[in-house]
């Protein structure tokens, strides 16, 4: 299992949680009377809006647990699941946290002071196959027809739901943007740790060049649809950027003032398929390329598949660093290879794996996480995945906002726009934080674009202290407009 027994024992533990909670999926918790821990607003100025709210709810679901009841909040949920572009554990993940929510948070409007509970969180769920054109939009349609308060988009491969939502008035909430639409769509929030590609990809290339100051960079991407948005717009033109003209030799337009300080920067891009990719000669290309740090965005699978034969390549942890996103994160396969990669480094919205190299507010994430996906997933096995802690985290931020939202004892999409939108620092689950309202264009959609870097010590991953919550928007200029294909 990926998130360990003993992690979730000694996070029981550290939560002093009772024997009702830690039997909270067979029933045993019962909605308890008034809770005595007191609202703490001083951690909103700490930590963000809402801190406080959110940290007395989790103190109080251990020892004052309620169960929602009522009518439910209806909350449709997108998620491809086929063949070849899978992500279950996004799915698992959050209905994992919307069972905790409901069973243990009191659902949406809960008042742990009086013992009231609000109601509940149902998750409409679509999967889609993102190989067959035709489901994302059936997809769309079906959850449209439901009359959700808003809809949850983990990760869109192509962007066909997002008129049918704008038509039918249906709030659109985006786990990780991929897709341009994702980005700069009027009537989209994309409330994902790291932005999904304008945080992490940026963070990606900042964190390689202006972190470890690398000026050699191998750079594999991922050939799907949106990897050749993401790679051209948010890797291949900060690069140039730094670099002061493209690969090709032409100039570069921007507003970014570090625009041309990296002069003699170079880069090899390779364009890795969806479909069978030939690792092995892309690794051999990598090596031969001899360059002073690797930037590799992907597939879990395809990450480890390049990392393999990387190693049977001659790659040793003395060769160059590595620095992967945090969609490649594979907690049993990095154990599996432990100490060869030492050193390995991700870069994400914040990782929450590792309750041991967190403090605070992100450690409690952390031990809450741990416990909760222990007690409510249906697969524990994708518990140590990028996007399990990504599918949990966005439920969470889902009901805090729309328990903020309420009026008039409801809650309606509208509400809960209303309150995304005004966010600027607002405290989010596992997360950075939103920041809706300091969205710049062309990304006018993206709420989060702070990421953070960890690095694998041989047995888990661990905070880089020195590079936590930055952000790689200085990479590109406001108002830059978007690169979809390579600069000729």
């Amino acid at each position: 299992m990926l998130v360990p027994i003993a992690l979730a024992v000694s996070a029981a533990l550290a939560f002093g949680a009772t024997a009702a909670s830690a039997k909270a999926g067979s029933g045993a918790v019962k909605s308890a009377a008034k809770c005595a821990t007191t609202l703490n607003t001083a951690l909103d100025k700490k930590d963000g809006a809402g801190a406080g709210w959110l940290a007395r709810a989790i103190a109080c679901s251990r020892t004052n647990p309620m169960k929602a009841k009522g009518g439910a909040v209806k909350i449709g949920f997108l998620n491809p699941e086929g063949a070849v572009i899978n992500f279950p554990e996004y799915r698992i993940s959050a209905e994992a946290a919307v069972k905790y929510i409901n069973t243990e948070l009191g659902g949406i409007g809960a008042d742990p002071a009086t013992g009231t509970p609000g109601v509940p969180i149902k998750l409409v769920i679509c999967k889609y196959n993102a190989l067959a054109a035709a489901e994302l939009g059936n997809c769309a349609n079906t959850l449209a027809a439901a009359k959700p308060a808003v809809v949850f988009a983990s990760l869109a491969f192509g962007d066909a739901h997002i008129k049918i939502f704008q038509d039918t008035k249906t709030p659109v909430i985006v786990g990780t943007p991929i897709f341009p639409a994702d980005f700069t769509s009027a009537g989209v929030y994309a409330i994902g740790g790291g932005g999904g590609c304008l945080g992490v990809h940026l963070g990606l290339i900042y964190f390689a060049t202006q972190t470890l100051k690398l000026n050699k960079v191998a750079l594999p991407w991922a050939a799907s649809a949106p990897g050749i948005f993401c790679y051209n717009d948010l890797e291949a033109k900060p690069l140039d950027i730094l670099a002061g003209q493209s690969r090709s030799g032409a100039a570069i337009t921007t507003s970014s003032k570090l625009l041309g300080t990296m002069k003699g920067l170079t880069y090899l891009p390779i364009s890795v398929p969806t479909a069978n990719p030939d690792v092995a000669a892309y690794a051999a290309q990598i090596m031969a390329f001899k360059p002073n740090v690797l930037v590799y965005s992907n597939q879990g699978n395809l990450c480890w598949d390049l990392m393999d034969k990387l190693i049977a390549n001659g790659w040793t942890t003395s060769s160059f660093p590595i620095v992967f996103s945090g969609s490649c994160i594979d907690t049993a396969t990095m154990t599996k290879l432990g100490s060869k990669i030492n050193g390995l480094y991700t870069i994400g919205g914040m990782s929450i794996l590792d309750p041991d190299a967190l403090t605070g507010a992100a450690k409690s994430d952390a031990l809450t996480y741990g416990t909760k996906m222990y007690t409510y997933s249906s697969d524990r096995k994708l518990s140590g995945t990028g996007f399990a802690t990504q599918g949990f985290s966005a439920m969470m931020v889902l009901w805090q906002i729309a328990s903020e939202s309420v009026k008039a004892g409801k809650v309606t999409g509208a509400s809960m726009v209303a309150t995304l939108k005004a966010t600027n620092g607002h405290r989010a689950f596992g997360s950075t934080g939103l920041f809706c309202k300091q969205a710049i264009a062309p990304y006018i959609a993206v709420c989060a674009t702070q990421v953070s870097a960890s690095q694998w010590d041989g047995t888990a991953l661990k905070a880089v202290k020195t590079a936590q919550n930055f952000s790689g928007l200085a990479l590109v200029g406001k108002g830059d407009a978007l690169r979809t294909s390579e600069l000729k």
